[in-house]
């Protein structure tokens, strides 16, 4: 192999290197799509009671499904990506639980700053898992 024919596979290698690093990008947006639909479910369950619950949380049910089969369409997963984003779910979930119960036995149903906070905690994993993501390599 000469000169030139080398520098044009190593060209070629790191024009495929780059295809591959665009493509293992979709986790951050996943991670962040997840991050607002907790947020705005956990928001609006401070405020509905009842049968009316489950308006909020079908919006989450519907975007877990986008989810998976968005990630089921994507060619490329970056190494470690079902780790991390076991983790950032089951963080998420745990506050949930943690905040659905704090708002109902302290009575802080209906208040617009509690609803706030705890929404905001609910979706923090989420939103620092899709941190995590966009610095791996």
């Amino acid at each position: 192999m000469d000169r030139e024919e080398a520098a044009a596979a190593l060209r070629a290698a790191e024009g495929h290197r780059e295809t591959v690093r665009a493509a293992s990008r979709w986790p951050v947006l996943v991670l962040v799509a997840l991050g607002c639909a907790v947020f705005a479910t956990d928001f609006a369950v401070a405020f509905v009671s009842g049968p009316w619950t489950f308006v909020p949380v079908s919006w989450t049910a519907v975007c877990a499904i986008w989810v998976g089969w968005y990630a089921h369409r994507q060619s490329v997963r970056p190494r470690g990506y079902v780790r991390r984003y076991s983790i950032s779910l089951g963080a998420g979930m745990i506050l949930h639980v943690a905040y659905v119960l704090i708002l109902s036995a302290a009575g802080l149903r209906g208040l617009p700053v509690p609803a706030l906070v705890g929404s905001l905690v609910v979706a923090a994993p989420f939103f620092v898992g899709a941190y995590v993501e966009s610095r791996a390599e």
